[in-house]
């Protein structure tokens, strides 16, 4: 198997999904706890609701996101998808979902995330999802996010954070997001022991 820096350990957490869909999003649910005090990116006010959008302008997105990271070994590659529970412009509390595959001992490359979450999204009502997206962020109304991600770098800082940044495309989307576009930036860390870490997008977003 290919070497690399991003798991210390193999684990398979899809369970993680039911939790997500039941209660990470409910009306209820309070605010999330930072457990970590990280770069400038994971700060900042996230803008939620969708009203007075104009159509070809720009607006600032954000995401701030606590996320899972598992691994699957499988004839596509050695993946690295993940889940994620956290807040975005626009949307509020959300979930996401994410799918990438080791390209080196230091990047990897996004690749479908329905080649993992597939069964799952449908369930949400995402269906007919392009290859080319790669990540998914998705709100209690059922307004999603697609991204397509470039070559993410990671720069390992102990045995037990690894920090890591990509750039991201928006490639349209459901409802709200629907005929989106932009290009914006991720970044954030994880602990290669247990797959648990941050992240944060920040994107000019255009409505069409």
């Amino acid at each position: 198997m290919r070497k690399n820096h991003f798991m210390g350990r193999t684990g398979l957490f899809l369970s993680v999904l039911s939790i997500l869909v039941s209660s990470c999003i409910s009306e209820n649910e309070g605010p999330l706890i930072e457990e970590v005090s990280i770069e400038k990116e994971l700060s900042g006010g996230i803008v939620s609701g969708g009203e007075n959008l104009r159509k070809g302008d720009f607006y600032r997105y954000q995401e701030k996101f606590s996320n899972s990271i598992f691994q699957v070994d499988s004839p596509n590659g050695f993946m690295l998808p993940g889940t994620g529970v956290g807040n975005a412009t626009f949307m509020g509390k959300s979930i996401s979902f994410i799918n990438q595959v080791v390209t080196g001992e230091t990047t990897t490359e996004g690749v479908p995330v329905t080649l993992i979450f597939g069964d799952a999204l449908a369930e949400m009502g995402l269906i007919g999802i392009p290859d080319y997206v790669h990540s998914i962020t998705m709100d209690k109304k059922g307004n999603a996010l697609f991204f397509s991600s470039g070559t993410n770098y990671a720069t390992p800082i102990s045995e037990t954070r690894t920090e890591f940044e990509a750039e991201v495309t928006i490639v349209g989307g459901i409802g709200l997001f629907e005929n989106a576009s932009g290009t914006g930036k991720v970044t954030g860390f994880y602990n290669p022991t247990n797959g648990k870490g941050k992240s944060a997008i920040v994107a000019d977003l255009m409505f069409k």
